[in-house]
C-alpha cells in the first residue's frame, strides 16, 4: 500500500484544500478538546459536514482528542469520541492514556492512534501501546531513521510521521514552560508559545548570545521523503491547523506530488510559511534553531532607491516575481526585519521594477525584499471547486418507477422515486437530466439514460435528484454501526501519588524516605554506591530514567538496572518493561484517576505536581547552534543558562547516554 498522507484542517475551507489537493486522510479538532484550542476548529454539527465532505471524496477523517483531562471532563470526552464516531469519523488522535484505556475496553471497534504527545520514539514504547489495542502510532519528531526501520520491522503497528510545519522545540508531550510560567498547558492545548519569545544566553554571568535562540526552524522533510518511506512508514503527516488555506493546499500539493515522483522547488511552499526548514533530527541535533519568531516569506528581491515625497515615499523594488497588489512584503537588512508593508498601489515601471508607496521611512537602497503573502494567488486557489466524476445510469419509463444505479468508489446502488408519466408532447431530454445532477457540491455525473417518452415536472426531478445524493451520502458518511453511550464509574486507584522525595543529582541523601538519583552520566558503580548509601540509612532508592533513550540507551539503563536491582522512576513509556519496582514519573503525564488506574503504579504527577519534570526537554545542543562546537570539541559544562526578557532564568542541564539530552531547569 501507498504511504498515505494526512493534511490538517483548522476550517472548512483548510479541509477542502487538503481534499482537492491530493490527502488520503484529514485531521481535526473540537475546540476545547484537542492540542489548537486556539483556533475556531469545528463543533458537532460542522463536523459531520466535513465527514461527509471528506467522505464524498473518498478522504478518512481523524479526530484530535490529543489533551490531557481531568477527572470532570472524562465523560464528557468519552461521549464525544461515541458521538463522532456514530457520524462516521474514522479514527481518533489521543493522548491520555486513561482515555485510551475506556476507549479500547469499551469500545475495541474505535480506530485510536497514538498523538505525538505521547512522546513515543522506539519500539519498547510502541509495544505498550500493542498492549491497548492502538492500530497506528504518531512518533515524536525526534524519532530517528534508524529508530522508525526497527519498529517497522518488529511491529504490525501503523507508523504516522510528521514531516512539513512547525517543529516544536522542546520533546513532544514534556514541555511544561507555559504551564509552569503561566499556568497554561500544552499537553492541555493552551500552550502561550513561550519558546518564540527572545532569550539571552549566559555562562554564569558573561553574556554568550541573544535573540530567538529557542524558536525552532519549520519541518521540511521533502528532500527526505523518500529515506521514510523506504523505512516503511505508513503515514506522512502536515502540521498546521492553525495556519491558513494557502498554506493547507500548498504543502499537500507538495507532498502529493512528490510521492507520485514530481518535484518542485520549493517557492510556493516558503510563500505558504516559514520560519526557514529542516529535516529535523535525521541528520543530526543541530541546523534546528531559527533565530526567528515568525514567517519569513520568500526573497524575491531587493530595494534598488527610494523617493521621498511629502506625504508619501516611492520605494522601487527590483525583483522577476510578478508583483501584486495586496501582497504582504517583509523588508530585511543585513538578516533582520526592518518592517513590513501591504501596497495597495503597485505598479511595474520596467521589466524586472514595481514601484509602490509607502508612509514608512524605514526603508533603504539595498534593503532585501521577501514575499510573505500573494493575494491573488492565494484568493484563485480559494474560487476553486473540483468535483469527482460518478457512473450514474437512469431507467425513466412510463409506468414504471424512476430509477438511478449508481456506481462510486466500493458503492454499488439503486435509488427509486415516483412513477413515470407517458409525454403528451415535451418528453424530458438527457439534457434535463443532466442539468438536474449536475447540480450538486461534490459529483460530476457520467449519466447514462434509458426511456421512453416520459414527462416529470422539474421540480419533481430535482426532487429526485436530492434523494439520490442524500441516499449516496449516507451511505459515505454513516460508515459504523451505531453504539451507545457508556456510563463510567470513577475509578478507584490502588496506588498512591507520591509526593514525599528527593531529587538527587550528585547522590547524595536527605531525611526524605524516597530518595532518586538523576545523574547527568548513568555509571553503574555510582547507582550502586547511591543505592548502598539508601539502604544503610532506611531509605528507598529510585534511578530517575531519561524521557528519551535509543536501543542502545535502553539496554545499557537495563543492565545498570538488572545488577543493581534498583527501583526505576518510568517517564517514558519504555521504562514500563524493566523487571525491577517501578515509579511512573512526571514524564508520562498522569493527569486524572483513569490513567493513574491504567498503570497500578505509585505515581508523581508533573503539571499538577511541584515541577518534578524540567521545563523543556532539548534534542538540539546549544553549543552547536550557538557556539559552533562539535561533539569531538564538546563545551558543555555547568552553568550555562537562559534569561528571559522577565529575568526569569532557566537553567540548562544534561543527560549523556549514545547522544545528549538537554533540560531547562530552575
Amino acid at each position: 500500500m501507498k504511504v498515505r498522507l494526512l493534511s490538517p484542517a483548522g476550517d472548512m475551507m483548510s479541509l477542502k484544500q487538503a481534499v482537492y489537493n491530493g490527502a488520503d486522510e484529514v485531521y481535526l479538532g473540537i475546540k476545547d478538546f484537542n492540542a489548537r484550542n486556539n483556533i475556531e476548529g469545528f463543533d458537532m454539527s460542522s463536523l459531520r459536514q466535513a465527514v461527509e465532505f471528506a467522505h464524498a471524496y473518498n478522504v478518512k477523517v481523524h479526530l484530535t482528542v490529543n489533551i490531557l483531562f481531568d477527572n470532570s471532563e472524562f465523560q464528557d470526552a468519552l461521549n464525544l469520541v461515541v458521538d463522532a464516531y456514530n457520524i462516521g469519523v474514522d479514527a481518533f488522535i489521543v493522548q491520555d492514556i486513561g482515555l485510551i484505556s475506556l476507549i479500547s475496553k469499551y469500545f475495541p471497534m474505535i480506530e485510536i492512534h497514538a498523538s505525538t504527545q505521547m512522546g513515543i520514539h522506539n519500539l519498547e514504547g510502541v509495544r505498550e501501546l500493542e498492549k491497548l489495542g492502538v492500530k497506528r502510532v504518531v512518533l515524536a519528531r525526534e524519532t530517528p531513521l534508524d529508530e522508525i526501520k526497527r519498529i517497522r520491522d518488529n511491529s504490525d503497528i501503523e507508523i504516522e510521521y510528521f514531516v512539513q510545519g512547525a517543529l516544536c522545540i522542546s520533546f513532544s508531550g514534556n514541555c511544561y514552560l507555559s504551564s509552569y510560567l503561566n499556568n497554561a498547558s500544552g499537553n492541555r492545548g493552551k500552550c502561550k508559545q513561550l519558546c518564540r519569545l527572545p532569550y539571552s544566553f549566559y555562562d554564569n554571568d558573561k553574556l554568550l548570545k541573544q535573540g530567538y535562540l529557542l524558536s525552532a526552524k519549520d519541518f521540511c522533510m521533502l528532500p527526505r521523503l523518500n529515506d521514510l518511506i523506504e523505512a516503511g512508514v505508513d503515514a506522512i503527516k502536515i502540521e498546521g491547523r492553525a495556519r491558513r488555506p494557502f498554506y493547507v493546499a500548498t504543502a499537500t500539493k507538495y507532498y502529493r506530488d512528490k510521492i507520485n515522483g514530481v518535484e518542485h522547488k520549493l517557492d510556493d511552499l516558503k510563500l505558504a510559511f516559514n520560519r526557514g526548514f529542516t529535516p529535523g533530527y535525521f541528520d543530526g541535533n543541530e541546523n534546528i534553531i531559527s533565530f526567528k519568531s515568525g514567517h519569513q516569506g520568500l526573497k524575491i528581491g531587493k530595494i534598488q532607491k527610494i523617493i521621498v515625497g511629502k506625504k508619501f515615499n516611492e520605494v522601487y523594488i527590483k525583483t522577476d516575481y510578478d508583483l501584486k497588489s495586496k501582497s504582504v512584503l517583509k523588508i530585511f537588512r543585513d538578516g533582520d526585519e526592518i518592517g513590513s508593508v501591504s501596497p495597495y498601489d503597485v505598479k511595474r515601471v520596467d521589466e524586472q521594477v514595481y514601484r509602490l508607496t509607502t508612509t514608512s521611512n524605514s526603508f533603504k537602497s539595498g534593503d532585501m525584499v521577501n514575499l510573505l503573502l500573494d493575494n491573488e494567488k492565494e484568493q484563485k486557489l480559494e474560487s476553486i471547486n473540483l468535483k469527482k466524476d460518478i457512473d450514474i445510469i437512469i431507467d425513466a419509463y412510463s409506468g414504471q418507477p424512476i430509477v438511478t444505479k449508481i456506481k462510486y468508489l466500493d458503492i454499488d446502488m439503486s435509488v427509486e422515486g415516483d412513477v413515470c408519466e407517458k409525454a403528451k408532447n415535451n418528453p424530458l431530454k438527457i439534457e434535463d437530466f443532466q442539468k438536474s445532477f449536475e447540480k450538486n457540491n461534490y459529483f460530476k455525473p457520467n449519466l447514462k439514460l434509458n426511456t421512453d417518452k416520459i414527462f416529470m415536472p422539474i421540480s419533481k426531478l430535482n426532487e429526485f435528484r436530492r434523494k439520490c445524493y442524500q441516499t449516496l451520502l449516507e451511505k459515505l458518511t454513516y460508515i459504523h454501526k451505531k453504539i451507545e453511550h457508556v456510563e463510567l464509574d470513577r475509578p478507584v486507584s490502588l496506588q498512591p501519588e507520591i509526593k514525599d522525595y528527593h531529587i538527587s543529582l550528585d547522590g547524595e541523601v536527605d531525611e526524605h524516605k524516597i530518595q532518586i538519583y538523576s545523574p547527568e552520566v548513568y555509571e553503574g558503580e555510582k547507582i550502586s554506591a547511591f543505592k548502598s548509601k539508601c539502604e544503610r540509612l532506611n531509605k528507598i532508592a529510585y534511578l530517575d530514567l531519561p524521557n528519551f533513550a535509543l536501543r542502545q540507551d535502553i539496554a545499557y539503563l537495563r543492565d545498570i538496572v538488572d545488577k543493581t536491582k534498583i527501583g526505576v522512576v518510568a517517564n517514558n513509556l519504555y521504562a514500563l518493561d524493566f523487571d525491577t519496582k517501578i515509579i511512573a514519573g512526571g514524564g508520562l503525564n498522569i493527569y486524572n484517576e483513569y490513567s493513574a488506574d491504567y498503570f497500578n503504579l505509585p505515581f508523581i504527577t508533573a503539571e499538577k505536581g511541584d515541577g518534578y519534570m524540567p521545563y523543556m526537554t532539548l534534542r538540539f545542543c546549544p553549543m552547536k547552534e550557538y557556539l559552533k562546537a562539535n561533539c569531538k570539541n564538546c563545551l558543555y559544562k555547568d552553568g550555562y543558562y537562559y534569561k528571559m526578557q522577565n529575568g526569569k532564568v532557566l537553567r540548562l542541564k544534561r543527560k549523556k547516554l549514545s547522544s545528549c539530552t538537554f533540560y531547562l531547569t530552575d
